[in-house]
């Protein structure tokens, strides 16, 4: 499978209006200070070995089986399998323990980037079995869809674990996941690496910004239907389903857009996209693909697709891969860019 059709596959309470006013920030302010004292004593409780719900992958890496994982001691080196896992694991700290990371494939976040810039690349594309191996690492942590055993992954669970390597398949990246599986994976990640309260302190934060995020949509907007496209050249459009990203879909819906093709299985023809007639259109941007201007005019210039809304309306919206298709937080940052395109700045 090539690197193009891999990525196609591979892929609340409000805690006051924007925290702007005083009374948001003291109720932060109080929520963040009870979080810092149960997380304390998570760090007192936690103890090895230690027992964590997490997978297995097929040898495809398309079908999850849920695995009960021991862990004798917490991992000290790291091999994250995608930018997004790596940037995840920054969040919480760990970024002496990470020796490698894979499969660069957008924007970065620029509140890690310069620890970040300090992990040694194993291979800009999709890292394979033997690369990690000899990076030597206690555990690959990442996309369950890499865990693969072919040459654009980094071998399977149980591969792996013969050469005394373990792993944390990532639960936002399994088949029925939703948002709220990151914050599973935040706290499973904070008692394995022993960073308990830093683990809590940013899943905080993340609750933090998704409720800003759901105050900030209009009190009476209407349900949104998209559509993805991975993008167009001349008169061919690549219409990518997204039915198995159900993280993605659910996040999506805290923001009232709803996935078209959820349901859908095999291939979408433009003949079901015309059919359908989604109110937007996201584009998504990955590095080495075309770029999404070029892409954007030739949408716009095909008569064949003249009279679905979205581009009679000019509402096509381009999305960054790194932010949708890591399944950590970063799509946080593309659901607030989105949210100021389509509802406007709050």
């Amino acid at each position: 499978m090539n690197t193009l059709k891999m990525a196609k596959y591979i892929g609340l309470v409000t805690v006051s209006s924007l925290l702007l006013g005083a009374c948001g920030q003291e109720n932060a302010a109080e929520e963040q200070a009870n979080v810092d004292e149960k997380a304390t004593e998570q760090a007192a409780e936690t103890t090895f070995p230690l027992t964590l719900n997490n997978y297995t992958v097929s040898s495809e890496g398309a079908v999850f089986s849920k695995k009960e994982i021991t862990y004798e001691s917490s991992p000290k080196s790291i091999v994250a399998n995608n930018q997004g896992t790596a940037e995840l694991l920054l969040q919480i700290g760990l970024a002496e323990d990470i020796i490698g990371v894979a499969a660069l494939y957008g924007e970065g976040d620029e509140t890690v980037a310069e620890d970040f810039a300090s992990i040694p690349v194993l291979a800009e594309g999709y890292v394979g079995k033997e690369l990690v191996v000899g990076a030597d690492p206690d555990i690959v942590v990442g996309r369950g869809q890499l865990f693969a055993s072919t040459e654009w992954g980094t071998g399977t669970v149980e591969e792996l674990n013969e050469v005394d390597i373990q792993t944390y398949v990532q639960a936002t990246s399994t088949a029925d996941a939703t948002f709220d599986d990151l914050y599973t994976d935040i706290a499973n990640l904070g008692k394995l690496f022993t960073v308990e309260e830093k683990a809590q302190q940013f899943s905080t934060d993340v609750k933090i910004r998704m409720d800003a995020i759901v105050s900030g949509i209009p009190a009476n907007q209407e349900a949104l239907e998209y559509a993805y496209l991975f993008g167009a050249e001349g008169t061919n459009v690549e219409i990518y389903s997204g039915a198995a990203d159900t993280y993605l879909n659910d996040a999506l819906s805290y923001m009232d857009l709803n996935n078209t093709f959820a349901d859908a299985t095999g291939e979408i023809s433009a003949e079901a996209l015309l059919e359908a007639d989604p109110d937007v259109l996201f584009l998504v941007n990955y590095t080495g693909g075309r770029d999404p201007k070029e892409s954007l005019a030739d949408l716009k210039a095909n008569d064949a697709l003249s009279s679905l809304t979205a581009i009679k309306e000019d509402r096509i919206y381009t999305i960054d891969y790194n932010q949708f298709w890591s399944y950590g937080y970063q799509i946080l940052t593309g659901m607030e860019q989105l949210s100021a395109e389509l509802y406007g700045e709050n």
